[in-house]
């Protein structure tokens, strides 16, 4: 059941003025309730711009956008409610701390939400658990965390409102790869306990590709692509030539075959050229018949 629809949607910056640039161009599309997607594109192509839209921080000057099935626009002084069913992180999330602790940090926006104070508690609890953050580091300020510890307690707070869809902005950016890995697993795991709707924006191809269900590709403003990951990471040629690459698995699966070696066309992640190479190795032919 499509629960994410943008129809027809235009996103013009500075209009009227020499500086006038359309950064999205009639972009429609579909994400089901549940799903994992993926959205890259080069810088300049609209990813921002795209995953704005769908919690009102942009509106578009034509089309509509549809959260299941209403358009958030439909009642301008309800916006605020659209935004606490969308959850957004952006990128380098750790700026946006400002409370004295940790916990009131997290708890702003359930607090905001009009819950009582027994079920911010529970939430900020359980969202500070989910990103790994022990209690004790709750009533410290966050201006005394890692700057790990400061990523997990920016996104905790967007968690804690427990929204049906999460849009992540480069969240792993500048990040080192045990980092890296912490915050896919956080994401995954909200995903996957909340069945939440999650769009990953990353330049990151190795972590859309192992993370997404679908992978949506945007080019000056409009949609290149969307279609499964493994799909999406077949179309090698197509992607370099709008200025992307692929995962670097894919890069050196792509030459084994041209050696020889009897590979398919759709591996993406590590662990599936795991599982082929050593079949073939076991197999004891790993040249092409």
């Amino acid at each position: 059941m499509a629960f994410i629809e943008t129809k027809n949607c235009t996103v013009r910056y500075s209009p009227g003025t020499p500086f006038e640039k359309e950064a999205l161009s009639a972009v429609s599309v579909t994400v089901e309730e549940g799903e994992f997607v993926g959205v890259i594109g080069h810088t300049g192509s609209g990813k921002s711009s795209f995953v704005q839209l769908l919690n009102g921080l942009l509106k578009p000057d034509d089309g509509v956008v549809l959260i299941d099935g209403k358009n958030i626009w439909e009642n301008p002084k309800d916006i605020r409610f659209v935004r606490f069913q969308v959850g957004m992180v952006f990128q380098y999330p750790e700026h946006q701390l400002f409370e004295e602790t940790v916990y009131k940090d997290i708890a702003f926006g359930p607090t905001n939400m009009g819950l009582s104070a027994e079920e911010v508690n529970e939430r900020v609890l359980h969202a500070a658990q989910l990103v790994g953050l022990p209690q004790e580091l709750l009533e410290k300020t966050p201006f005394e965390l890692s700057g790990g510890e400061k990523r997990r307690a920016a996104i905790a707070g967007v968690l804690a409102m427990e929204p049906r869809v999460l849009i992540l902005d480069e969240p792993t950016a500048g990040l080192d790869p045990q980092g890296r890995e912490m915050i896919l697993e956080v994401i995954g795991a909200y995903h996957r306990k909340k069945k939440a709707t999650v769009l990953l924006v990353s330049h990151s191809m190795e972590d859309v590709a192992r993370v997404a269900d679908r992978v949506l590709v945007l080019n000056h403003g409009e949609v290149a692509m969307f279609e499964p990951t493994n799909m999406i990471f077949s179309r090698v040629q197509e992607l370099e030539s709008i200025g992307l690459t692929v995962p670097a698995i894919t890069k050196i699966c792509k030459g084994l075959r041209e050696k020889g070696i009897a590979l398919p066309d759709n591996i993406y992640t590590v662990e599936q050229a795991h599982a082929v190479l050593l079949s073939l190795l076991k197999g004891g032919d790993v040249r092409a018949v």
